[in-house]
Order: C-alpha cells, then structure tokens, then sequence
C-alpha cells in the first residue's frame, strides 16, 4: 500500500489504477495481515485462553473500521467473501484449539465439539453483523471474545 503523504488523489493513482484497486489490496493487506499474526502468535501462546485470545484479537498494521465491514457487504462482494473466508478461517482454528485442548486433558472428554463447532459457525455470522455490532458498541473481535468466554465458563454465577 502507499505510504506516502497523501495531500490529493495524484499521488495514490500513480500506484492504483482506481478506487477498486485501492480497496482490493487494502482487504487484501489487513486479511494476509491477520493470518500470518494469528499463525505466529498462536504458536508462542500457552494456556488454552492465551490460544484463543491471539487467535480473535490478532493485530495487524491496518484497522477495519465497523462501517467498512457494512460498505463491503454492499458493494464489494469479492472483499466480503474473503472476511468471510478470514471468519472461517479464525473458526476453524478454535475448533482445532479446543479439539487438542480436550485430547491433551485441559477440557473435559465429555464435550460435544460438533456441538460447539456448529454453535461458534451458527454465531459466526454475528460476527460480522454491521448493525448488531454498531447496535451493541461491538467490534468484529469483541463478539468472538465474548462468545468463547460464554462457551469456556458459562453464564452461571458459581
């Protein structure tokens, strides 16, 4: 992406050829992004929540601000099917976690993981639910975190 100053349109234009172009390699920037960050962080986490924190709160050099997730889905469905594949992808990856977290004795044996995994792909789409997240002050992150917590340690007081 540029990196320059930007006091008008000239500079970028001379790297884009248009306002598309500018967009696809932004999505593209922040989804390669947060794999290869949730790829490398995953691998130095310990406990089964350090695992599935760096896992939804990965880190990349470029924000996704909420109102771009509502213009994507509009009008750029390449780019909203790839922050869906980016979603299925962070899935997949706790579904993994847990699975060896269950093998290894962290979680209990008697888990249903299809249970789960089909409660987190039913939930999902929330993730990345504009006016939910807007509604609610959420971020795409801040709905992943809280749905792992409600499904690691429940909504009872104990």
């Amino acid at each position: 992406m540029y990196n320059g100053p930007i006091y008008c349109k000239k500079p970028i234009y001379k790297h884009f050829k248009s306002k598309d172009d500018i967009i696809f390699e932004y999505f593209k920037e922040i989804i390669e992004s947060d794999k290869n960050y949730t790829i490398e962080s995953i691998k130095k986490a310990g406990s089964l929540e350090n695992k599935l924190n760096s896992i939804i709160f990965s880190y990349h050099k470029y924000k996704l601000p909420i109102n771009i997730l509502d213009e994507a889905h509009k009008f750029y469905y390449n780019e909203w099917n790839k922050l869906q594949d980016l979603k299925n992808f962070k899935l997949k990856l706790i579904e993994t976690t847990l699975k060896e977290s269950m093998e290894s004795g962290v979680l209990r044996n008697d888990i249903n993981l299809n249970l789960i995994s089909s409660i987190l792909e039913s939930v999902s789409n929330t993730f990345l639910d504009y006016e939910f997240l807007s509604k609610n002050n959420m971020t795409m992150k801040d709905a992943m975190n809280e749905t792992i917590t409600i499904l690691l340690h429940g909504i009872l007081k104990i």
